[in-house]
């Protein structure tokens, strides 16, 4: 009697462990977007980049040193936009796009390049900063790899299968001005108005941040310290769950071209609501929308990195430049699924001027 009851409860507990071990796998496997190499991935053949290391911190000392703090307070956006303005031009069409706010008047920064689609990629960084303090980085790094991303496509835009924009954005804060007011979300709802389709979205939010000492990668939930790598040393995608077959694409594309490991997070839409970052915006007009990021404040330096005396000098330019590899490959290997939208009337909701600010 004894042994029947206890090979019962040895059965169901068994039971109960595979129930949960498939369970796991499951959460594991839909949070984190695995990629496996069964295949090899048909991708749009091009040259060897050679991006420069050079060019890449010399954005972001001119970002930090000149163009800083890049806040409301300081009045130094305009200038800013201008600057942004000056790198894009000489790569293709770029245009400001302007809205006003209760303090005054702002401007997007867009170029675009590739063939006139109706379906477009978006690539977007915004270039104000969190705060004052010069001691940041503010998100110079993913400017940088904007501007740097626009001089490599802009060689083989030839070679583009969809149209792309490349778009700089002040106001990304909601805690500082409202959701209308950000920039992001102008330029998604410009788009939404003038009939655009975009394919996917993608942010460049911090990316230049990383470090070979143990547990410098930290995380707001307890439960990914489990999953994900506690060295700062890769770069995170944070998406919706519903957008995973643009994020396994985007995977399997990146890691054909960098060797820069890349960690995926999804979870569903309602989960990011609370969040301010600028891809929550498309997200809002149902685009799928991703951010790539080095986690930010949850990534931590040595005491001899951060003793370094400039900001600029923390970040690893060769990790940004491989990135941006891997970004530039994302882009070859898309193609729009609708025909070229033609001669076709600009909409006026665009609001899109060359004037200077």
């Amino acid at each position: 009697m004894l042994h029947s009851f206890v090979k019962k409860t040895i059965n169901r507990l068994t039971d109960w462990l595979i129930a949960l071990l498939g369970v796991s796998i499951i959460l594991w496997f839909g949070i984190t977007l695995p990629t496996f190499s069964l295949s090899k991935m048909n991708t749009t053949e091009s040259k060897p980049l050679n991006i420069s290391q050079t060019k890449l911190k010399k954005h972001v000392e001119e970002l930090t040193y000149f163009y800083a703090p890049r806040t409301i307070e300081y009045g130094t956006l305009n200038a800013t936009a201008r600057y942004i303005h000056r790198q894009l031009e000489k790569f293709g069409e770029t245009t400001y796009q302007p809205f006003w706010t209760m303090t005054g008047r702002y401007s997007n920064v867009i170029l675009n390049l590739g063939p006139k689609t109706k379906e477009i990629l978006v690539i977007g960084a915004h270039f104000d900063a969190k705060s004052g303090s010069l001691d940041i980085d503010g998100n110079a790094s993913g400017v940088a790899a904007l501007i740097e991303l626009a001089r490599h496509l802009s060689i083989n835009k030839d070679k583009l299968s969809i149209g792309v924009q490349l778009v700089a954005y002040p106001l990304s804060q909601k805690k500082i001005v409202t959701l209308e007011n950000m920039g992001s979300y102008q330029h998604a709802n410009a788009l939404i108005e003038s009939g655009k389709r975009v394919k996917l979205m993608v942010s460049l939010d911090n990316v230049g941040t990383f470090t070979e000492e143990k547990k410098s990668q930290k995380y707001p939930y307890q439960f990914m310290s489990y999953v994900y790598p506690n060295t700062g040393k890769h770069i995170s995608l944070f998406s919706r769950l519903q957008d995973y077959s643009e994020v396994m694409r985007l995977k399997k594309s990146f890691a054909s071209a960098s060797n820069l490991p890349l960690y995926s997070f999804s979870l569903p839409e309602n989960y990011f609501q609370t969040s301010s970052s600028d891809h929550l915006n498309y997200q809002r007009f149902g685009i799928p929308s991703i951010v790539l990021t080095d986690t930010s404040e949850y990534r931590t330096l040595s005491e001899a990195e951060i003793k370094k005396a400039e900001v600029a000098d923390r970040l690893n330019y060769k990790k940004i430049a491989m990135l941006i590899t891997g970004l530039y490959q994302v882009v070859m290997d898309n193609e729009s699924t609708l025909k070229p939208e033609g001669l076709v009337q600009r909409s006026p909701a665009l609001n899109v001027v060359d004037d200077a600010l």
